[in-house]
C-alpha cells in the first residue's frame, strides 16, 4: 500500500536531494507542506505529485523565480 503522508526523508528521495534541501523548499513556501508544529512536516503524497506536474513553482501556484530555478536545478 502506497503511504498518503509522506516525511521529509521520502519527499527528498522522491525529488532525488537532500532532506535539507526539502527544509529550504518548505522555509520559502515552495512546496507544499503540512506544518504539525513549529518544525515538524508533514507532506501529501499526491499534493507532491501535482507540485512535480506543475514543474515545481511555489506551492501557492505562482511560477518559480529565478532562484528557485537555480535551487531545483541544483547550481
Amino acid at each position: 500500500m502506497e503511504k498518503s503522508i509522506l516525511l521529509a526523508d521520502e519527499v527528498a528521495e522522491m525529488l532525488r536531494v537532500d532532506r535539507q534541501r526539502v527544509y529550504e523548499l518548505v522555509r520559502r513556501k515552495a512546496i507544499p507542506v503540512i506544518r504539525l508544529g513549529e518544525r515538524q512536516y508533514r507532506f501529501d503524497a499526491e499534493a507532491i505529485r501535482q507540485w512535480m506536474t506543475r514543474g515545481g513553482g511555489t506551492a501557492e501556484g505562482k511560477g518559480r523565480d529565478e532562484s528557485e530555478e537555480r535551487l531545483m536545478s541544483g547550481e
